[in-house]
C-alpha cells in the first residue's frame, strides 16, 4: 500500500526542571525512537494508557510541537519545512481537538469559525467561501441556520461536529483525531464515531485516531498501534490484534475490554503502577509489570520482531 506518512526515529523531550542559570537539566522523554507508517486511505488507531505519549505523537506528526527525527509526508520530509512550506502543509493535514468545549472560540459564531481558516489560506472569494461552508456544515449533520449561532448554544456533540467541520473546511488529506469523543456522553460518542467513519469514506481521508478506548478503536480502525511509555510496542491489523495479541501489555488491555459475551480468557491484571516517564525501568519499560518477565528484559531493550507481514511486536518472548 502507498504510505502517506512515514515517521522515523521520532523523539520528543519536555524540560521539567532547570538549574540556577535557568538551563534545563532534567527532561521527560515523551517519545522514544518511534517508527510508524500510515498508509494512504486508512484509519490507524493509536491506543495506550493516559500519559503514554499518544497525543504527543499526534501533535508531533503535524509539527505542532518540536521533535527530533524525521517525518515524511509522501516523499517530502516536513521536519525540514520552512514557514512557507509549513503553511501549505497545514492545508493538507488538520487536527480535531479532544475537547469541543475549549477548542472553539466563544466570541465567534459558527460561520466565522469556518470562514477563518479559508481567509488565512488566501481563499477570499465570498461565493467560494459560502459554498464550502454550506457544503461542509451539511456533511457533518448541521444546517445553515446553525451558522449564525455561537458555541454556547450547542450541545457537546454538536460542538464536536463544528470542530470536525472546521478541520475539514480546507479539504485536507490527513486528519489527526485526538480522542475526539472522550469528552462526550456515551450515546453521543456513537454518533460522532459513525460520522467520522462516513466522512473518511466520502472524502477519501487518511486518519490517525488517538484513543484509550479499545472498543472504539476496534470498530473504527483498519490497523492499530499500541503505545507504552512513549514507545510503539505492537502494530497489527485490527482483527489480528484482537484475535491474537502478542505483547503481554496488549493482552492485558484487550482482556479488560467490557463485553456482553462470555469471555474465553480471564482478565489479565497487571502488577504495580505505571512507572514514571521521568524514571522509567531499564531494559524493557514494561518489565516492572509484566507477568512473563525474564532476566534479559531488565537488561536490554527488545528489538521489533515480525510475527507476520502485518503484525510486529517489541518483546523478547518472540526473539
Amino acid at each position: 500500500m502507498e504510505k502517506l506518512i512515514q515517521i522515523k526515529n521520532l523523539n520528543v523531550y519536555y524540560p521539567v526542571s532547570s538549574n540556577f542559570a535557568g538551563q534545563s537539566n532534567q527532561y521527560l522523554h515523551a517519545l522514544k525512537n518511534v517508527n510508524l507508517n500510515i498508509n494512504k486511505g486508512e484509519i490507524l488507531g493509536l491506543v495506550g494508557e493516559s500519559g503514554c505519549g499518544k497525543s504527543t505523537l499526534g501533535k508531533a506528526v503535524l509539527r505542532l510541537i518540536e521533535s527530533k527525527g524525521e517525518i515524511f509526508y509522501g516523499n517530502e520530509n516536513i521536519s525540514n519545512f520552512d514557514t512557507k512550506k509549513m503553511k501549505h502543509f497545514r492545508k493538507k493535514a488538520q487536527l480535531i481537538f479532544q475537547n469541543p468545549y475549549s477548542s472553539l472560540d466563544p466570541r465567534m459564531n459558527v460561520y466565522s469559525s469556518l470562514r477563518e481558516p479559508l481567509v488565512v489560506h488566501k481563499i477570499r472569494d465570498k461565493e467560494e467561501i459560502n459554498s464550502r461552508i454550506n457544503e461542509i456544515i451539511k456533511l457533518v449533520g448541521l444546517n445553515e441556520e446553525d451558522l449564525k449561532r455561537y458555541p454556547h448554544e450547542f450541545s457537546g456533540g454538536q460542538r464536536q461536529r463544528i470542530a470536525i467541520a472546521r478541520a475539514l473546511i480546507l479539504k485536507p488529506e490527513f486528519l489527526v483525531a485526538d480522542e475526539p469523543v472522550s469528552a462526550l456522553d456515551v450515546s453521543i460518542q456513537a454518533q460522532i464515531i459513525t460520522l467520522l467513519k462516513n466522512l473518511k469514506e466520502k472524502l477519501d481521508l487518511t486518519v490517525l485516531f488517538v484513543s484509550h478506548d479499545l472498543g472504539v478503536v476496534k470498530y473504527l480502525s483498519d490497523r492499530i498501534a499500541v503505545m507504552y511509555l512513549g514507545e510503539i510496542i505492537e502494530i497489527s491489523d485490527a482483527d489480528g490484534l484482537f484475535k491474537n495479541p502478542k505483547h503481554p501489555y496488549t493482552q492485558a488491555l484487550i482482556s479488560a475490554v467490557p463485553s456482553i459475551h462470555e469471555k474465553t480468557q480471564k482478565e489479565i491484571k497487571l502488577n504495580g503502577d505505571l512507572p514514571s516517564p521521568l524514571n522509567p525501568p531499564s531494559g524493557c519499560k514494561f518489565n516492572s509489570r509484566c507477568p512473563f518477565v525474564m532476566e534479559i528484559c531488565k537488561q536490554k531493550e527488545p528489538e521489533t520482531a515480525d510475527i507476520s507481514d502485518s503484525h510486529c511486536v517489541k518483546c523478547f518472548l518472540y526473539h
